[in-house]
């Protein structure tokens, strides 16, 4: 919350092309975060049975939320051609690189801090941070469809996930993999909102 964009955004200083610019990412990680869920999902079932339900669960209500934001983005002004040639930061890319090889290759486990950052950050801050973003740049309700969205679900999802965290994230292993995870996922994360907040200068 203390990242420049982020207090930009609470100022109502934020501008449209650094919006433009995080929304690319989003559209871009949104593409693949069923796949990656539902991956992990399936190389836990005979070690991690509850966390392999919830992944597998969860694999099923994140599909179509790429479409959320490639709404938000058409609001914004994106072109279909725009859409198709879009492509994700250089953060972005290690960050769904990350997820890809927890999820295939390393303990998948560690694929729940992730998610646990990102629901806990749309449950607690998606709903406000929309609402700033649409005074900042006068959507008049348009183009925050996915934040808005997701602070409306997220809340419930951080619950459930901390839950089953509790509950199936017990051995060393497990818990050494997720606290790393969590410090790789949240150095990302902020390096995309680095990007973000580079895009355009601010308006003042």
């Amino acid at each position: 919350m203390t990242h420049p964009l982020v207090t930009a955004i609470e100022a109502r200083k934020m501008n449209r092309l650094q919006y433009r610019a995080y929304m690319e990412d989003v559209y871009a990680y949104a593409q693949h975060s069923s796949q990656v869920i539902g991956l992990a999902g399936v190389r836990l079932v005979g070690t991690h049975p509850l966390l392999a339900q919830y992944l597998l669960h969860h694999a099923v209500e994140e599909l179509g939320h790429d479409k959320w934001a490639a709404s938000d983005l058409r609001d914004l002004g994106f072109t279909d051609a725009q859409l198709a040639a879009s492509r994700p930061s250089t953060p972005c890319l290690r960050m769904i690189g990350l997820e890809y090889f927890y999820a295939q290759h390393a303990n998948p486990v560690g694929l729940f801090d992730w998610m646990f950052v990102l629901e806990s950050l749309g449950g607690a801050v998606g709903g406000q941070i929309a609402r700033a973003i649409d005074e900042a740049l006068n959507l008049n309700g348009k183009g925050t469809y996915f934040l808005s969205g997701h602070g409306e679900a997220d809340t419930h999802h951080a619950e459930d996930l901390f839950r089953v965290i509790s509950a199936g994230v017990t051995s060393p292993a497990d818990r050494e993999v997720f606290t790393r995870m969590a410090r790789e996922g949240q150095d990302l994360y902020t390096q995309i909102l680095d990007h973000a907040y580079a895009a355009a200068p601010l308006i003042h």
